[in-house]
């Protein structure tokens, strides 16, 4: 199926989901009590498909630099109508599962014992049934004090165990609904990775090829050497109306290659 094809199929379900089926002849009860439960099952399938496609569409755009909020600001507008997600969201809720209470009197790898319960709850909630399970390693201890200091903990030890693709699909399920509601059904479907971690958009670079080859970095105002030369980066000295335009032309162009 399409993204369109399953848009169409959801509002026609909809209206079947979202009804009382209590108001009505006491005759036809049962049949309407049966087809609103009908509805919402099929609705949650087509909700799995939709996910899938979007998948298939995805675009990922890495964007660092001192300017990267403003062109995520434009590309997001109504004129360009791009999605972005803040690529750090699944290891800060990961994080913030964890109670802050364990910082002073657990040990770190108490902490990941805890944390692996949650994760299963957080893969699952992603659809993911298969995923590499994260261990304690001696590297990663380091005070704790706060859920910011565990959520960069969280980071490098997802991102070496599990891999930072995560944060791909993590980012497909917070636009999830976002896009149905919309009714999006273009051929693409780019979402910008505003991140100041230079780490971790390298990592993006590499481990997003696992979900898609159409990853792009772009680089907005000052940043790294090693970011800026970046073979195939998009580098902009500054983000306008303009400079993202024709920054999105040059993407569409390549994606033609």
């Amino acid at each position: 199926m399409s993204l369109e094809s399953t848009i169409k199929e959801i509002k026609s379900l909809k209206p079947f989901a979202e009804e009382n089926p209590d108001l009505g002849p006491v005759e036809t009860l049962t049949g309407r009590r049966g087809r609103k439960n009908q509805a919402i099952a099929r609705l949650e399938q087509l909700r799995g498909q939709y996910l899938d496609e979007l998948k298939t569409s995805a675009i990922f755009i890495i964007t660092c630099g001192t300017k990267r909020s403003e062109f995520e600001t434009i590309a997001t507008s109504e004129k360009f109508g791009l999605f972005s997600t803040d690529p750090e969201f699944f290891y800060k809720d990961l994080a913030s599962r964890v109670s802050p209470t364990l910082y002073s009197r657990a040990g770190q790898s108490d902490i990941f014992d805890v944390l692996g319960r949650h994760l299963e709850d957080k893969m699952g909630e992603l659809g993911l049934a298969e995923y590499n399970q994260m261990v304690f390693r001696e590297k990663y201890i380091q005070s704790i004090a706060n859920v910011e200091e565990l959520t960069q903990v969280l980071k490098v030890a997802i991102n070496e165990q599990i891999g930072s693709e995560i944060v791909g699909i993590q980012s497909l399920n917070l636009i999830l609904d976002k896009a149905i509601s919309s009714e999006y059904i273009s051929k693409t479907t780019p979402i910008v990775l505003n991140t100041q971690d230079e780490k971790l958009a390298l990592s993006l670079l590499t481990d997003l090829e696992r979900l898609t080859k159409r990853i792009f970095l772009v680089n907005v105002g000052k940043v790294s050497k090693d970011l800026r030369g970046i073979e195939d980066s998009i580098n902009l000295k500054d983000a306008t109306e303009e400079t993202v335009e024709a920054t999105l032309a040059q993407i569409n162009k390549n994606l033609k290659r």
